[in-house]
């Protein structure tokens, strides 16, 4: 790997820069590989250099000094993971990959022979008698962990870092942190530390201190006779966060054994609390991200096409292809086809997929608050406003704006959105500040805009600003192949909604499926597998746990239908006289009938009754 220095504090925090021709220049002069705008840094003030296969670090006279690992340098030569301050910067030095031990070198042991374990619990310093060098050493020493510590994000090098910092104050020759979740399991991540590297020897740390540690959150103090015979004083102090003990801080001390001061144990205690607040944050902040990770794959699910037709492959060669640019798309397609999942497929797989997806629903949004909730508005534009609001247009940022049901547009509001798309910017109401508009536009229709043109219901010119690139999504009647395949994962969704077991689809309840006519298309079938999923008795999806709609319309297939043919005759007899009696009046005959009269209108579609009726 080529050398490089990594900031782990500072203005430049994380950033990483290599030597160049084995040399590196670090300065306020931007004329550096290495650019610090610090005013305590000079304008040429170190290099490193390889010399002769080493690296040696220069101080260039330098108004402030350099320090590498806490000392003040002129000349020096620096190895991997050699820590260099110049002003309120501070960097490692990094020659190769790893940087902690392999997992091979530590080992949780309770073969080790432990002399009494003495638990401390620590006093305030006032009460120890420190002197007030080594508490102005402690304290500056503190001060260097607290501002290293909260600049690092990554979980290895944060704890790679604390163990040679508290190095640098406590005399231990080898030193470990443990995060664990549970007291009765072993740690899940040791990252450690030693003074002296020897591949051939091992980390033992033994279990029955960390348990103490944990239990009685204190400070365990014991002399250790490893398996291979050596003596060693060891010290460990939990690793107590605001919710919960995370973990423990393991010390050696260096051979021969030399015990570990009071004054030891009580700068630990206090580095010991403030890493653990800082670790914990880590691990919740690496949570939210695996989370927010999990969601985002969730969420994306809404946008993934189900299908392996010929027409659904179509739709997905088509997405792939206008997706990385930024033309607007025009969606066509019945009512239940999956539009939007088409729109969302479009921004996921688009050039800003981590941007807003905005949809706005045309058809209902009342006319009188479509303007305020598309442009917003500014704070008394108009009674009732009393502060600024933020439309959808404002809100999608840069993101992508979906217009479903765009046939449905007040006419007042075609003119205002054709100026938004012609000139890229548009006002709140109140407003004079124009505001930039920046979001990629999707459109959807189930209406003939063709058609709606002629009638002076759509504008001409809105059309062909909308109609740039044009897809129509086929009604589910038009790819059949595609309901098994749609019906399992809407069960699987919805069984592991309802927490239901689930083990598939009964033969019957797959005719019924294969041969209704799904009038509403994909949602209808969702919605039909959602009530078969909540009404269901057993594990299999079975033919009565469907909507009665679709029982109704094909009772003749399903075997012993003979119910099904007595019942269905005695609607229609009930729904043909009473359309008699109130003299083809729909609502009447819902009100004899006792039935909301769009119940009766279903049941005369899903009967079969329209020729009779007429």
């Amino acid at each position: 790997m080529q050398p490089r220095l990594l900031a782990i504090s500072g203005s430049l925090t994380g950033s990483v820069c290599q030597l160049v021709d084995d040399h590196l220049t670090i300065g306020r002069d931007k004329s550096n590989l290495f650019c610090l705008s610090d005013p305590v840094v000079s304008r040429k003030h170190c290099t490193i250099e390889h010399v002769n296969g080493r690296h040696v670090i220069t101080d260039l006279d330098s108004r402030n000094g350099t320090f590498t690992n806490g000392i003040p340098i002129k000349r020096k030569e620096i190895e991997h993971g050699d820590t260099i301050r110049i002003g309120a910067s501070e960097f490692v030095f990094l020659t190769h990959e790893s940087e902690t031990d392999d997992d091979s070198a530590i080992r949780i042991t309770g073969e080790t022979t432990l002399s009494a374990l003495d638990t401390i619990q620590v006093e305030p310093a006032a009460a120890l008698g420190v002197e007030v060098g080594r508490m102005a050493r402690d304290l500056a020493a503190l001060f260097r962990i607290s501002n290293v510590i909260n600049s690092i994000r990554d979980m290895a090098l944060l704890q790679t870092e604390l163990l040679r910092l508290i190095s640098e104050v406590v005399p231990a020759g080898q030193a470990a942190v443990a995060l664990l979740n549970d007291l009765d399991e072993d740690p899940y991540s040791i990252s450690t530390w030693r003074r002296n590297p020897d591949p051939e020897r091992q980390i033992e740390i033994p279990r029955e201190m960390i348990r103490r540690a944990v239990w009685e959150r204190s400070a365990i103090r014991a002399n250790l006779t490893s398996s291979s015979g050596e003596m060693q004083s060891v010290l460990c102090l939990p690793l107590v966060a605001v919710e919960r003990t995370i973990g423990v801080i393991y010390l050696a001390s260096i051979e021969p054994a030399t015990p570990f001061r009071e004054d030891h144990i009580h700068f630990l205690d206090l580095v010991s609390r403030i890493a653990a607040v800082t670790l914990e944050g880590v691990l919740t902040l690496d949570a939210l991200r695996s989370e927010n990770l999990e969601l985002r794959e969730k969420l994306n699910l809404s946008s993934k096409l189900i299908g392996e037709s010929r027409q659904i492959r179509q739709v997905d060669d088509f997405i792939s292809r206008v997706a990385r640019g930024d033309s607007t798309v025009l969606i066509r397609g019945e009512s239940g086809t999956g539009k939007e999942v088409v729109a969302r497929a479009i921004h996921q797989r688009g050039l800003r997929p981590d941007r807003p997806f905005v949809a706005i629903n045309c058809a209902a949004i009342p006319e009188a608050l479509f303007e305020s909730e598309l442009f917003g508005y500014e704070k008394g534009a108009f009674t009732g406003a009393v502060g600024v609001k933020k439309g959808k247009l404002e809100t999608v940022e840069d993101g992508t704006l979906f217009l479903d049901e765009i046939g449905e547009l007040p006419p007042t509001m075609q003119a205002k959105l054709l100026r938004v798309l012609q000139q890229k910017e548009f006002e709140r109401i109140g407003g004079t500040r124009p505001i930039p508009f920046r979001a990629r536009v999707l459109a959807a229709t189930n209406k003939n805009l063709e058609q709606a043109i002629k009638s002076g219901d759509f504008r001409q010119d809105l059309y062909y600003r909308l109609n740039v690139v044009a897809t129509s999504v086929p009604p589910l009647r038009e790819h059949r192949e595609d309901i098994p395949l749609l019906a399992l994962y809407f069960s699987a969704r919805y069984a592991d909604k309802s927490n239901r077991p689930f083990k598939g689809i009964s033969r019957p309840a797959r005719a019924l499926l294969m041969g209704y006519s799904w009038p509403g298309n994909v949602r209808e079938l969702e919605n039909a597998i959602e009530h078969a999923i909540v009404l269901g008795l057993t594990e299999e999806l079975l033919p009565e746990d469907l909507p009665s709609g679709i029982l109704e319309e094909q009772s003749a297939s399903l075997p012993g239908g003979r119910y099904q043919d007595v019942l269905n005759r005695t609607k229609k007899e009930m729904i043909l006289s009473s359309l008699r009696e109130a003299e083809g009046n729909f609502p009447e005959a819902a009100r004899l009938l006792g039935i909301h009269p769009k119940y009766l209108h279903r049941l005369v579609r899903n009967l079969n009754l329209k020729s009779e009726l007429r």
